[in-house]
Order: C-alpha cells, then sequence, then structure tokens
C-alpha cells in the first residue's frame, strides 16, 4: 500500500492500483510502441504488484508497531516471506506469457539485486537469471531488448508511485523518475503555474490526464491487518486525476 498521512486520517493506495495507474501510463509511451512484445509488456505492468497478502485476522503485517497503516517504504526488505511472495508472481507471470514472465523476473533483479535481503531472495534471484537467459535464447530475443524494455516498465512503475503517493514537488524543484540505461535522466516538477512537467517528454500526445482510485481512513490506529481491512473496504472510493504536461514545450516555465 501507498500511505500518507493527512488531516483526516490516512490517505491509502493499494498496489494494484498502482500498477493498473502504472499501465495506463504505458499506454500513453511513444518511443516504447516498436518495442517486441509491447502489448504483453503493458499487461506485465500492470499486474506486477498483484498477488499481494490479504488482510489476516491476528496479522500485523500493513501496520506499525504504532498501529498505523503501513506505507510499502516500511516494510523490512529481509520480511522471509518476500521471496515466497516475488516468486509466486514470477511464476504467474510466466504462466500467463514468457515475455510477462521475463519482465517481472527483471523487476525482481532491479528491486532486490545488491540490497540486504535474506539468503533465499539472493538464491532466487540467480536462479532467476538463469531462467530468463534461457527464456531469451528460446524467445530469440537480444538481451538488450530487456534492458530498453524495462527502462519503460521502471518509469510507469516510479512515476505511478510518484503520483500515488501526491510526492510531486512543489515551488518547481524537480524530482527524479529514472536514469534509464543510456544515461537519459527523466523528472518530474510543478510549474509556477502548479501544472505537472516531465522531461524528457516521453508521451505521444502534448498532455496525459490520468485517474486514480484511492481511500480515506479516518481511525488513525489499528489492531491488526484485519480491522484495516475492514475499514479500508467501509471507505469511500475517491478519485484523484492527474494532467502531466510537456516540460520541455516552451510554456514550461
Amino acid at each position: 500500500m501507498i500511505v500518507r498521512s493527512v488531516d483526516e486520517g490516512w490517505t491509502v493506495v493499494f498496489h494494484t492500483t498502482h500498477g493498473l495507474l502504472a499501465q495506463r501510463i504505458a499506454s500513453h509511451l511513444l518511443d516504447a510502441r516498436d518495442l517486441p512484445y509491447w502489448f504483453e509488456t503493458q499487461v506485465a505492468i500492470g499486474l506486477h504488484d498483484d498477488l499481494h497478502r490479504v488482510f489476516e485476522k491476528g496479522k500485523r503485517e500493513f501496520v506499525t508497531q504504532a498501529g498505523a497503516p503501513r506505507d510499502f517504504t516500511l516494510v523490512p526488505l529481509m520480511d522471509d516471506k518476500r521471496e515466497e511472495e516475488m516468486q509466486h508472481r514470477i511464476d504467474e507471470a510466466f504462466r500467463k506469457h514468457s515475455w510477462l514472465g521475463v519482465m517481472q523476473s527483471t523487476h525482481a533483479e532491479c528491486l532486490y539485486r545488491g540490497e540486504e535481503t535474506t539468503p533465499a531472495l539472493q538464491r532466487m534471484l540467480d536462479a532467476e537469471s538463469r531462467r530468463r537467459e534461457t527464456t531469451l535464447a528460446r524467445l530469440q530475443i537480444d538481451p538488450i531488448v530487456v534492458h530498453q524494455t524495462y527502462d519503460w516498465m521502471h518509469f510507469c512503475d516510479r512515476l505511478s508511485l510518484i503520483l500515488g503517493g501526491n510526492d510531486v514537488p512543489a515551488m518547481q524543484r524537480r524530482l527524479e523518475i529514472i536514469t534509464n540505461h543510456e544515461g537519459t535522466r527523466f523528472e518530474i516538477w510543478q510549474d509556477d503555474a502548479d501544472r505537472i512537467r516531465v522531461a524528457p517528454w516521453p508521451f505521444a500526445n502534448a498532455t496525459v490526464e490520468l485517474l486514480m482510485e484511492y481511500r480515506t481512513v479516518r481511525q488513525l490506529s489499528f489492531r491488526d491487518d484485519a480491522e484495516l481491512g475492514a475499514a479500508l473496504r467501509e471507505s469511500a472510493v475517491e478519485l484523484r486525476a492527474f494532467a502531466l504536461n510537456d516540460g520541455t514545450s516552451d510554456d514550461a516555465g
């Protein structure tokens, strides 16, 4: 979950919602459309954060020690269930299509390689590296295509997280979205008219309009995951709109 503190309590964006927003972002990209398996890549972007654990009674995986809803960044990398959850997500992706599996496996490599995680997760990354190599040989795809394609998946993932957390900097301060394998740094900011700008501009149209669902819970703390889950089910679904504008245009400010 993406969790932010607000005056009313907490805003919560489910990671499945974040994935859908990332897929919507991908649907507006221009140059990526010429890449092999681009349709499958868009599906992979939409599914990349599915299959999370549910809100279970007596569990405290989605609430902090103080009982607050837990933002995904606060989940420890050493969580011993992380490897099992990620492996399940990768296997499900491979069952849907080989290229989806390659993208989901590459995403795991990006997230966890070199991080302080469990030995089991590092062993999983080693096994996935071998599986990707075998799969790419069968698909007759050059590994450089994986880098090019995953750059766009990473871009959509990061941009969706920034928007989902309402984290676009104010006062024209620029925030890095990603720097891709070719060294291109993508940035996001608000201009002096409070318009959201992205540069360099990767989209087909001069403006991209997006919608995202979220929920606001007004209870400040919860006994366990089940109580939080019940509060989220009872919360009204709200919509947040975003309009992204070309930060390289003449009126970028």
